[in-house]
């Protein structure tokens, strides 16, 4: 039969105490070993619910019930059942974060790069202008150099040129030349189709626009920048 009482005392060193009776005169001997939910150590003033059993001649609580703590379990309980819930939200939370700043990093990463590519295009547009303005104004300054000249000393006599002279003249056009692009006239006229030799070109742009334009071409053995010279020239 269950009785009820309180703990008096306990002697957690040793691992026992005493238990209050209502109604009793003498205290009742209880163990720790004998004790439910052990993790939570028994308090002064907790109250029980027992059955008296003999024990090598002395009477001691066994198949202890602790009252108190009827309530407290089930909130435990849901406590750490909600802490497990709420762990694994937090879980799948991270998770997802993880890939979503991926997927930012990702997207801010071809942004940059692409970015970058148009800088780099605009600053190479940019310098082709310069090139072809500096080129552009260089011949311009001449003309007015010989104009100024003219009108100085009125019309120049047709002056021949030295062999040296006149090996100058050429490199100069010739460079003027590869400085200068193909003409969109040029471009649209002719068009890569796999000839490579001389004997193939039909006129001398022709050949010039393809050993600027197309690969594997045949037509300038001294790399000097003039296609076919001994059939055009």
């Amino acid at each position: 039969m269950f009785q009820e009482g309180k703990i008096k005392s306990y002697h957690e060193d040793r691992g026992f105490g005493f238990i209050q009776i209502e109604k009793e005169s003498k205290d009742l001997f209880f163990h720790i070993k004998d004790f439910p939910n052990k993790n939570v150590p028994p308090k002064i003033g907790e109250n029980l619910k027992f059955i008296i059993v003999e024990d090598a001649g002395k009477f001691k609580a066994a198949n202890i019930v602790r009252l108190d703590l009827k309530v407290s379990e089930p909130a435990e309980q849901n406590n750490l059942r909600y802490r497990n819930i709420e762990g694994k939200v937090s879980s799948r939370d991270k998770k997802k974060s993880s890939w979503l700043n991926s997927k930012i990093i990702t997207v801010l990463g071809l942004i940059i790069i692409l970015g970058l590519s148009v800088l780099v295009y605009k600053k190479y547009q940019e310098y082709q202008t310069q090139k072809q303005q500096k080129l552009e104004e260089l011949m311009i300054a001449q003309q007015q150099i010989v104009a100024e000249q003219r009108a100085v000393h009125g019309e120049l006599p047709e002056l021949g040129l030295s062999e040296k002279g006149k090996k100058n003249l050429e490199n100069v056009q010739e460079n003027v030349e590869q400085a200068l692009p193909v003409s969109s006239s040029s471009s649209e006229q002719f068009k890569c189709d796999g000839r490579e030799h001389c004997s193939q070109m039909k006129s001398y742009e022709e050949a010039l626009f393809f050993i600027r334009n197309c690969p594997n071409t045949k037509m300038d053995g001294d790399g000097d920048g003039i296609p076919c010279e001994s059939q055009f020239r």
